[in-house]
């Protein structure tokens, strides 16, 4: 389980150091969220994508519109002894095309940055109400950084 969990934080920690997202000229995301949490209360979920419908419409990003980029958020929970660890990943897929002889089309993630926290059972919703604001916070200041 250790070796799961050191997996884990390598992980995201790698990918959070590299800086080879993009998301330039985005201008409208659905959202989509993927719980994995069982005793997760149901309205920590719809807060959470309350959050990130007002955090995209207030930096420009229109939601709920056809043919758009998936802004999507997954909770995931691995249980240690006693100990709750929670991993939270926001990622940003979307149709692109390569550069390839043939110009392929293909979905890829553009974004992604992920949390990693362990939590009581008992504040659950809370800390990952804090997450998904740190992640979204992460996101807007990629977008800030790619529009100048």
């Amino acid at each position: 389980m250790m070796k799961i969990i050191s997996l884990l934080i390598f992980s995201a920690s790698y990918l959070l150091s590299g800086g080879f997202w993009t998301l330039t000229g985005v201008t409208k995301a659905n959202i989509y969220v993927v719980n994995q949490i069982s005793y997760l209360d149901p309205q920590t979920i719809i807060l959470s994508k309350q959050k990130m419908n007002d955090i995209l419409l207030k930096n420009g990003i229109k939601t709920q519109a056809q043919d758009s980029p998936t802004l999507m958020l997954e909770l995931q929970d691995i249980e240690d002894d006693e100990t709750h660890y929670i991993y939270i990943k926001l990622a940003l897929g979307e149709e692109v095309q390569t550069f390839r002889k043939n110009q392929d089309k293909t979905f890829a993630l553009t974004y992604q940055g992920t949390d990693f926290i362990d939590v009581d059972r008992t504040e659950i919703d809370n800390e990952v109400l804090e997450s998904v604001d740190f992640l979204l916070s992460q996101f807007i200041e990629q977008f800030e950084d790619d529009k100048d």
